[in-house]
């Protein structure tokens, strides 16, 4: 199986579409804020060049084993959600997402976390992860709100700009989508 390349998914608020070259732009503004530079590994290095690589090829890559989309509330821009590291025979993909500083406390990753999700179900999948680092409360927030349950600890499980991070795991089953 795979996901729809180009697909559109509109939940009651927010439009997530494929990444555009306009967006690039807005990526790159959004990597310099502070709380997106603790934890996300890309940012330190992102540049307009690699902003607008990513806008343009490589958010689109690899529908076998992921998708992202460009989260638009209103008239602009305001994140990404994604699904990645997708297993078909298992069911299980996982969920990321990042908010732009100018989008915030507005229940946009809340949001576009659920319509992934849903998006993630109506393709076969069982079972949508998310990890948030140990230190990341509003990340895990983000993951409590959209109905996912904490299950564990990973140790060292995911990578942010200061180097590997302990993980709370968090899961949603398709029966728990409501």
């Amino acid at each position: 199986m795979t996901f729809d390349q180009g697909v559109l998914l509109e939940s009651q608020r927010l439009l997530l579409r494929p990444f555009e070259e306009g967006d690039a732009a807005d990526v790159l503004a959004a990597s310099h804020d502070p709380e997106i530079l603790r934890w996300m590994a890309w940012a330190p290095a992102q540049t307009a060049e690699t902003a607008l690589a990513w806008c343009l090829t490589d958010s689109h890559v690899d529908p076998i084993h992921g998708i992202n989309f460009a989260i638009v509330g209103g008239d602009r821009f305001a994140g990404t959600v994604g699904l990645s590291r997708t297993d078909w025979t298992d069911g299980r993909v996982e969920v990321g997402y990042w908010i732009a500083p100018w989008a915030r406390r507005k229940g946009y990753a809340v949001e576009a976390t659920r319509a992934a999700a849903a998006y993630a179900f109506q393709k076969g999948l069982h079972r949508v992860e998310l990890l948030a680092a140990v230190g990341n409360r509003a990340s895990q927030a983000v993951a409590a709100k959209a109905g996912f349950t904490r299950e564990c600890v990973l140790r060292e499980a995911t990578l942010t700009p200061a180097g590997r991070v302990d993980a709370v795991l968090f899961s949603l089953l398709e029966s728990e989508l409501t």
